[in-house]
Order: C-alpha cells, then sequence, then structure tokens
C-alpha cells in the first residue's frame, strides 16, 4: 500500500492512498465469495467456479465495488494507523478509482484545545429562591387538577364547560360545521376563531344564538382572514367548574395521603425547593461552559462538523417521521428556510464539538 500525506490543515489530514496487487488480494477473495453464489457460468456448478474463473466472467471492477464500501474505511483506518494519525470521527472519502485502486481520505483530527486563562474564570452562583405564593399555586395545581364539572342554570360564563353546535360561515361558506362538541370559554382562547368565547359570555342556554365575529386580517386561514364570519350556536348545557375547599380532607384524599394540609404545604415546599435547586445548578454548569467556551481557542475539521450537522439532521428527520410531517411543511409553518435551518444546525454542531473537546481537555 502506497501512503503520501498533505500537510496538516484546519485540523484535519488529507491521504492519498494506493492499492497494489497484493494490498487487493484478499478483497477480491472477498468478492468472489459473494458473486459465485449468485451467478451461473457454464461448466461450473454454482458456487464452485474458481475465482480467476468468475473475475474474467464479470470483471475484477465487479468483484471490488461488492466490498468496496467496507474495504475503503478498512483500508483508511490501516493507513490512519501507519500515519500516526489522531483521527476523531470518519474520514470522508473522495476521488475513489478502481484501475488503478486508489482514493483520497480526508481525516479529521482531535483538535488543539486552548483553555484560555480558564483559572481565573469566577461565575456567581445565584440560588432561585421558592416564595410563598410558588407554594400557594403549586397546591393550586392539586386543587384543579381535583375540580369537577357541575350543571347549572344560569347564562354562560368565562371558564365555564358548555356543550354546542357551532355553525360558522363566510361569505355564505361553511367553515365550521359541529355537533354536540364540548367547549371550554378562554379568554385568550383563538378556537375556531379569535373573540368567539367572548361572545359565547353570558348567552343563555338551551337556545340558539347568533352572532357575527370580524376575522382579524393576520388570521392563520388566509381563506377568511380579514373577513366577516356569522355564527349560529346553540347552547345544549353549561356547567361550571367545582373546585374542592383546601382542607384537612382536601390533602388526605390525594394519592400521597398526606395527614393535614400543614403536611400537604410543607411536602409541597420541600419539592419546590429541590426543584429550584436542581435549576440553579443547571444554570449555574451553562454559565460556567459558556464563559470556558468564551475563552477557549480551536480549530474544527470541516469534516467533522460536516458529520455532526448530519447527526443533526438526521435526528430532526426522525422526528417528522414520528409526527407524521414534512420538514417543507414544518418549515413553511415556522418561517424559515432550508438554508437558515441548516445554519441552525450547523450553529449546534460547533458549540457540541466545542463543549465536548474543551471539557475532555479540562479533564
Amino acid at each position: 500500500m502506497i501512503i503520501t500525506q498533505e500537510e496538516i490543515v484546519d485540523s484535519q489530514a488529507v491521504i492519498h492512498i494506493e492499492l497494489e496487487d497484493p494490498d487487493l488480494d484478499p478483497y477480491l477473495d472477498r468478492g468472489y465469495q459473494r458473486v459465485v453464489q449468485r451467478i451461473v457460468i457454464p461448466g461450473f456448478r454454482k458456487g464452485k467456479a474458481p475465482r480467476r474463473i468468475v473475475e474474467n466472467f464479470v470483471g475484477r471492477e465487479s468483484l471490488l465495488s461488492e466490498v468496496i464500501d467496507t474495504m475503503v474505511y478498512e483500508v483508511t483506518d490501516r493507513a490512519i494507523e501507519e500515519q500516526e494519525l489522531e483521527a476523531s470521527g470518519l474520514p470522508k472519502i473522495e476521488d475513489l478509482e478502481l484501475d488503478p485502486f486508489t482514493f483520497k481520505a480526508v481525516v479529521p483530527l482531535r483538535p488543539e484545545v486552548d483553555l484560555g486563562d480558564y483559572h481565573s474564570l469566577r461565575i456567581p452562583y445565584e440560588p432561585e429562591e421558592v416564595s410563598e405564593d410558588d407554594v400557594e399555586a403549586r397546591i393550586d395545581e392539586l386543587r384543579q387538577s381535583l375540580a369537577s364539572w357541575e350543571p347549572v342554570e344560569r347564562p354562560v360564563a368565562m371558564g365555564d364547560l358548555v356543550t354546542v353546535g357551532i355553525k360558522g360561515a363566510v361569505e355564505d361558506n361553511t367553515f365550521v360545521d359541529e355537533e354536540d362538541t364540548t367547549y371550554l370559554l378562554d379568554s385568550d382562547s383563538n378556537n375556531p376563531v379569535p373573540g368567539f368565547s367572548h361572545k359565547m359570555e353570558g348567552l343563555e342556554a338551551e337556545q340558539t344564538h347568533e352572532f357575527t365575529i370580524e376575522i382579524p386580517d393576520d388570521y392563520q386561514d388566509d381563506a377568511i382572514a380579514g373577513k366577516e364570519a356569522s355564527f349560529s350556536v346553540e347552547i345544549k348545557d353549561v356547567k361550571e367548574k367545582i373546585l374542592p375547599e383546601l382542607d384537612d380532607e382536601f390533602a388526605k384524599g390525594l394519592p400521597e395521603e398526606y395527614e393535614s394540609m400543614e403536611a400537604l404545604r410543607t411536602e409541597v415546599e420541600q419539592g419546590l425547593n429541590d426543584e429550584a435547586e436542581n435549576r440553579s445548578k443547571r444554570q449555574y454548569e451553562d454559565e460556567v461552559v459558556t464563559a470556558l467556551l468564551d475563552a477557549t481557542t480551536m480549530t474544527l475539521s470541516p469534516v467533522m462538523l460536516d458529520h455532526e450537522i448530519e447527526h443533526i439532521e438526521e435526528d430532526q428527520n426522525k422526528l417528522f417521521e414520528q409526527l407524521n410531517i414534512r420538514r417543507d411543511d414544518y418549515l413553511q409553518s415556522i418561517g424559515t428556510s432550508y438554508q437558515e435551518q441548516r445554519a441552525q444546525a450547523r450553529t449546534e454542531a460547533e458549540q457540541r464539538i466545542r463543549r465536548t473537546f474543551a471539557l475532555n481537555k479540562l479533564g
């Protein structure tokens, strides 16, 4: 095997590799073992023709093509070892020729890392405090989760759960047609359009009501944006959220079966303090690492960076498949082009790699 290496630039080495006949022989034999099982040569039983006959029949390049995907990386690994290179990641194979068998491998190397004057870094630790309001908010979450819905005989109010039939149209084109749907009146809701909940407020149950709503110009559906929508709503029943009293019985009724409200408050406060401490520690660690990286210099291999970008995009593609959405549709929904997303992936890839090598250097 003939190896020539170019000067190392940008933390990557370019090596040119040429394989001579003795080097190729084991790979030709491996390719022959695969091909001979699939072809029929006159005068020989299937799988029994000698390698020389098979090679003449299908050609030397066909035998090499059978194993070339693994072959080039095996050969490159040997070349890296012979050149005593400290590789870090998969090489990039270029300019592959089969006759003579030559190719170029761009090998990403472990970058030289200079942490700067990291000993002088001083990052203040600021613990997060838990207030009484935080405790009350968490208890209220528990209370809300155990609320019940009871029928009421009064006009609809914000926060109610109503069963309704809804028909909505713009210029005689129906865009909402629902029967016996359950609707929660929320002042911040845009379902089915902004302002619908406010129009429902104060309406009587067991009646049909009609009203109009001006759709905002920036509404997500261009077909109805900026137009007037007409609604016909039949309110069939109204339910009000009933919250349990915050007493000892409430505490005992929780899955943990606290002895009293005081015991519940103590446990909630402790849990919030633990969460706050964990968040503070993570934030502090992030600030320390950010300061370390700001002081650190290193040159990253372009090949290594491209591989990390590919990993990020592969993870994104898996997520898109799980969500059953197309990348183009997702990018359009967030107003981002593929080039902009790839630039974001490059920034993320560089941060990941820099963080890894800086922390490894730190020990």
